[in-house]
């Protein structure tokens, strides 16, 4: 089974962490564990997870207050608190700490795997994709290399996608002919500079008046308009 997300769970009892990477790995998570909140903070900080459990009690550093320096440089990922003792925190005041979810550890392994499973669907649909371009009204998937939006509904080749991703990459900036030809002739892409203008136009009239954001420098290269 491929990894589904990367786990990073921090438990001080040895036979719990191995309890929980058990459990995880089972459902084809990719897991490591930290025995404490020091420990978590430093594996954050060398690699960042998809989401993090932290057991509330426990030495050097609890739970409470790796949740909280973790916020401090990622306000995104995931952060579940788990204890054996729901008197420990309440759940009113985890979400207050910025934890997504409060978790009793009496509850069974499929509540924990489904609680798990829908902080990482909200955190998913909350990121930004990489591969949707947004220009002016019209949405571009470059992953299914489709556009669509303010009366566009087309399908873009592959050099059109590739050249679109390119520009992307970095808003505002000019891409000379060379850097696209590099981006382009992974996929077999042949030509000069008049097939990569060839290669904007028809891009540009799929995507109507969004189209204008492709801009051209005269002889240098293309850019897409912040």
């Amino acid at each position: 089974m491929a990894p589904r997300a990367e786990i990073l769970v921090a438990e001080d009892e040895p036979s719990a962490r191995r309890g929980f990477r058990a459990l995880f790995e089972g459902e084809g998570y990719t897991v490591r564990t930290a025995r404490d909140g020091e420990d978590a903070i430093a594996k954050f900080t060398e690699r960042r997870p998809d989401a993090v459990l932290l057991d509330v009690m426990m030495p050097k550093m609890n739970g409470i207050a790796a949740c909280v320096e973790i916020r401090k440089s990622d306000p995104l990922v995931p952060i579940l608190f788990f204890t054996a003792m729901p008197s420990d925190v309440g759940a009113v005041r985890a979400l207050g700490l910025g934890a997504d979810d409060y978790i009793d550890k009496a509850k069974s392994p499929e509540e924990l795997l489904a609680r798990v499973a829908a902080a990482l669907r909200r955190a998913s649909a909350a990121r930004p994709r990489a591969d949707v371009v947004a220009l002016g009204g019209v949405t571009v998937d470059l992953a299914t290399m489709t556009a669509s939006g303010d009366g566009v509904s087309a399908e873009l080749t592959k050099s059109e996608a590739l050249f679109l991703r390119l520009l992307a990459s970095e808003r505002g900036r000019c891409f000379s002919f060379d850097e696209i030809f590099a981006a382009l002739r992974g996929e077999g892409y042949v030509g000069d500079d008049n097939a990569v203008r060839c290669t904007a136009k028809r891009l540009k009239a799929k995507l109507g008046r969004a189209g204008e954001l492709i801009a051209n420098a005269r002889g240098v290269g293309y850019r897409l308009v912040r």
